[in-house]
């Protein structure tokens, strides 16, 4: 996953694509839990570009975007948030959130 900065997510934001990011705090343990099955997901589909960011580094967005707690998984489409992912439970769900985002490959 490739850490962006608050001023990166809001270019990205601005360029409307539409991108996934995984939202986390360094000393949350659940947090780590949700890491490792994002990086399963990458490993079986490395076309799934992931961003992520620490939430202590991204006030404004955070706010913006009302997450209510870490971590979240959060769809962003044409600059505005589409759906968000808290509970991650599997890797099959979290692969599950993600599919709408990334076309599968032909």
């Amino acid at each position: 996953m490739i850490e962006r900065s608050e001023s990166e997510l809001r270019g990205r934001l601005n360029a409307g694509e539409a991108f996934a990011v995984f939202l986390y705090t360094p000393l949350c343990g659940t947090c780590k839990v949700g890491s490792r099955m994002l990086d399963v997901v990458g490993t079986m589909r490395p076309d799934y570009p992931i961003e992520q960011a620490n939430v202590n580094t991204t006030p404004q967005l955070i706010q913006e975007w009302r997450v209510e707690s870490v971590p979240c998984l959060i769809h962003l489409d044409n600059g505005a948030v589409v759906r968000k992912l808290y509970a991650f439970e599997s890797v099959e769900n979290v692969y599950r959130f993600l599919q709408p985002l990334f076309p599968e490959p032909q």
